[in-house]
């Protein structure tokens, strides 16, 4: 007799405690579906950008190449589900499994669930003719909702796949010289997390390349190769659920648009406007900022030997920073910034301070 284990959830996201009963349902069965189930535009998921499909795709990628786990999307609101838990939603989901994966009459069903109500309703419909293993949640003390409350306290908790959509992502921005580096740098030495650098200055330095030297291309490859190194750094195992960064694509944009008005430099504003803006906001899809502070310009212009000295008075970087503020409003990420207006040591404590609410 075959034996076919059934485990469901909306898995947003997909933990620890999902897995043990995944494994459970596996190692005592031939075969284990993972139903993947939620509705339509479900609040929870689009803000964190976790919708089903996603979610399923993730799944899936993650057993794959496992012959015994078989994972399945229903979709809750294209089967007629409401949101009640009223048994005709049961008789209704579960039906829409079966169209799914078939009914074997000889086949033994286990579902392996997590809550006693699931449980109960499940006995109560039976459409499978199936037992019910109900895990004892004092092994593991972990859920979803515990998860989207207090991702840095659960971090160990979430399957790897899903930890970058949690992950709490800083950005320190500003003009030229006005210490972003250096705060960036510290808070990340002072907590060991990981940080991102400029992805022009390094492609800059690869090709010998100056600031009059750069055209419309260049800045392509700014934005796309800036997008890499977030999409690398947030989603990588180093990070321990906080990531902070010192430059964005917004901050390319900025000196995009203020080098489409300088003659020496090969960029026009034609090419900023109908280009570099309407790409920068495709890439942008998918990199959220939780927290950005903005470096107002005050500080004295540090030549470094790679800043174009063209910038470098104050009334030019009132300009960019400008830019940078139209820009902050017009990706809408505006009601993320906090402008740091103290001393270098007022405004590492102030990042320190929001980053260590956040670990408590």
């Amino acid at each position: 007799m075959t034996k076919i284990g059934l485990c469901f959830g909306g898995y947003c996201p997909l933990h620890q405690g999902h897995l043990d009963l995944i494994m459970m349902a596996k190692k005592e069965n031939d075969i284990a579906y993972v139903i993947v189930c939620g509705f339509d535009l479900e609040p929870r998921a689009e803000e964190i950008g976790l919708p089903l499909r996603r979610r399923t795709t993730i799944i899936r990628e993650l057993f794959k190449g496992d012959e015994q786990i078989r994972v399945i999307e229903i979709n809750d609101t294209k089967v007629g589900l409401d949101e009640s838990q009223s048994l005709n939603n049961w008789i209704i989901w579960q039906k829409a499994i079966k169209e799914q994966i078939g009914l074997d009459e000889n086949a033994k069903y286990v579902w392996y669930v997590g809550e006693p109500r699931y449980k109960e309703e499940i006995l109560a419909t039976n459409l499978f003719n199936a037992s019910v293993y109900l895990a004892d949640r004092e092994d593991n003390l972990v859920s979803g909702t515990l998860i989207r409350k207090f991702p840095i306290r659960y971090w160990s908790k979430i399957s790897k796949p899903f930890r970058q959509y949690f992950s709490t992502n800083i950005l320190i921005t500003g003009t030229a010289s006005e210490g972003k580096s250096t705060l960036t740098r510290d808070i990340a030495t002072y907590f060991g997390l990981p940080y991102m650098t400029e992805f022009g200055r390094d492609y800059m330095e690869k090709f010998c390349k100056t600031d009059v030297d750069l055209t419309v291309n260049d800045f392509i490859e700014f934005l796309i190769g800036q997008r890499k190194y977030s999409q690398e750094k947030i989603a990588s195992p180093e990070n321990p659920g906080i990531f902070i960064s010192d430059t964005d694509n917004l901050v390319t944009l900025m000196y995009a648009k203020s080098y489409s008005e300088d003659p020496e430099i090969e960029i026009d504003p034609g090419q900023y406007n109908n280009v570099l803006l309407p790409f920068a906001k495709t890439l942008q899809h998918g990199i959220t900022w939780n927290k950005i502070y903005l470096l107002p310009p005050k500080n004295d212009f540090v030549d470094d030997g790679s800043r174009y000295m063209k910038q470098s008075t104050i009334e030019e970087r009132t300009k960019n920073y400008d830019i940078l503020v139209g820009l902050l409003n017009e990706f809408g990420w505006w009601d993320k910034v906090e402008i740091l207006n103290g001393n270098f040591l007022e405004n590492f404590e102030t990042v320190k301070s929001y980053i260590n609410g956040k670990l408590s």
